[in-house]
């Protein structure tokens, strides 16, 4: 249930609109007084609400699809993300543009403890919660008095130390010394020397490190790149701060630390494929959209922006037709079956167009119902088949036409993932050991294919839309 004061009237300027919007705040869901953390969100003029974080991630900004939407123009469209992972809360800024200001400091990201504050715009959010876990310890010197050692006391320490001189340094020096590395790289990211940061971190990383270790190098390395990568799109260009960002997930890619920084590449994707549709750039524009990935917070956003390029590819050469003459040339095309193919010929885009001069028409609708049910009853049955390219095909044309689907998404990623594994040369006997810190070869193929320019989902959208000859026809194409 949604609390929402008011919407900001088109056309106001900034001065006007200030005062009105540092005291808007819409809850996605209804503001429950349970105990459990919780969000105290309060604007300028100090009224309150509460928001129970009973989801894994939560969205906040001024976007309609924030759950918690905060109106203020230093409020981005997605500016942070509050979510859980295992029994902590951690904040995330999302933003290239607003700041998080956590606790007087700006930051990246941040684990929550109860009473910890966040300011956005003119907002503070409150982190609260009763669960011990969220309480900061508070870590006390305890000074004891010193006891002169007796002798024999001194012989046998002298004895162990020089008996297990070795397995102490290996097991107590060796540990501190990284301890204390750790400690020094995160006290530098906090002082906002996030590049010597980084390059200690990257040394540590080729370190023989314990499990706990390489997570917690890399969950810190991860927040100096994101920090270095806001600061070049903010000073240099969001293209520069993207290959920057391309060139670290190339060699540190895997693994779950680097899921923030996975995200802030669609991000940057994301930006230049808008600057390149609104250049009228559109082959570049769906590269950029199409290499997102599909679990990303931004697919679903890229998706859109590849069907409206499509679609308006295609659009200029109707707009003097009437309902009845773009529904006589749909049905022909549709009764050919040609569904998607070839550009400005096809039942699809005949139908669209007819839907933009009456959305509800019974018959268009219908019809698109059943081009969608053809592709996935097709790609379906392939599926089962474990003819992977053939499911790919066909489960790829329906996801173009209604990509709202889990089930068709995750089929998509298995068939690219079977795909990618039947196309590997055969691995030649190696008996040479590996790094504890080296990354199977399953991860950089994976890695590899995230990091494709053009995007392995853009192939045929590409091919038929920018580069179909005119009069090649293919009776086996899925159309």
């Amino acid at each position: 249930m949604s609390s929402n004061f008011n919407q900001i009237p088109k056309g106001q300027d900034f001065d006007k609109t200030a005062k009105f919007e540092a005291q808007t705040m819409v809850l996605t869901s209804r503001p429950d007084h349970a105990r459990g953390p919780r969000l105290v969100c309060t604007n300028s003029a100090g009224k309150s609400k509460s928001f129970p974080l009973k989801q894994e991630k939560v969205v906040v900004g001024r976007s309609s699809e924030a759950h918690l939407k905060l109106i203020h123009p230093l409020i981005s469209r997605k500016h942070c993300i509050i979510e859980k992972r295992g029994d902590k809360f951690f904040v995330r800024n999302i933003s290239t543009t607003n700041p998080v200001i956590f606790n007087d400091h700006d930051i990246s990201e941040k684990r929550l403890y109860a009473g910890d504050e966040l300011k956005m715009g003119t907002f503070t959010v409150t982190f609260i919660s009763d669960r011990p876990e969220d309480v900061r310890i508070i870590k006390e010197e305890v000074v004891t008095q010193t006891k002169r050692p007796i002798w024999g006391l001194l012989v046998v320490t002298f004895l162990l130390l020089t008996l297990g001189g070795y397995l102490l340094y290996k097991n107590a020096y060796t540990p501190w010394k990284i301890s204390q590395t750790l400690l020094s790289a995160s006290n530098q990211i906090d002082a906002g020397k996030h590049v010597p940061a980084q390059e200690i971190l990257e040394q540590l990383l080729r370190k023989d490190l314990s499990p706990e270790n390489i997570h917690e190098t890399k969950t810190l390395l991860a927040q100096a790149i994101l920090a270095i990568t806001r600061q070049k799109a903010e000073n240099e260009s969001i293209d520069k701060a993207k290959k920057y960002l391309m060139a670290y997930l190339a060699d540190h890619g895997a693994g779950k630390e680097s899921k923030i920084l996975w995200e802030r590449l669609d991000y940057f994707r994301l930006v230049l494929g808008q600057g390149f549709e609104d250049a009228k750039k559109f082959d570049l524009a769906i590269r950029q959209f199409a290499a997102i990935r599909e679990n990303s917070l931004y697919y679903e956003e890229a998706q859109k922006a590849v069907r409206r390029i499509w679609l308006a590819y295609q659009q200029p050469s109707r707009e003097a037709q009437t309902v009845a003459q773009l529904l006589k040339e749909a049905e022909n095309h549709f009764k050919a079956k040609r569904y998607l193919t070839p550009v400005n010929q096809n039942a699809f885009s005949v139908y669209q167009a007819v839907l933009a001069l009456e959305p509800q028409h019974k018959l268009a609708l219908q019809r698109i119902e059943m081009i969608k049910m053809f592709y996935r009853e097709h790609g379906e049955r392939y599926f089962t088949k474990k003819q992977w390219h053939k499911a790919l095909t066909y489960l790829e044309r329906y996801n173009f036409i209604d990509p709202q689907s889990p089930e068709i998404k995750e089929k998509i990623k298995v068939c690219r993932k079977k795909l990618t594994t039947s196309q590997k040369p055969a691995k030649k006997s190696n008996t040479k050991k590996t790094s504890k810190n080296q990354k199977p070869d399953e991860n950089r193929e994976e890695i590899k294919r995230m990091l494709e320019e053009s995007g392995s989902e853009s192939t045929w959208l590409m091919q038929y839309l920018f580069e179909e000859h005119d009069g090649e026809t293919d009776s086996g194409s899925p159309w």
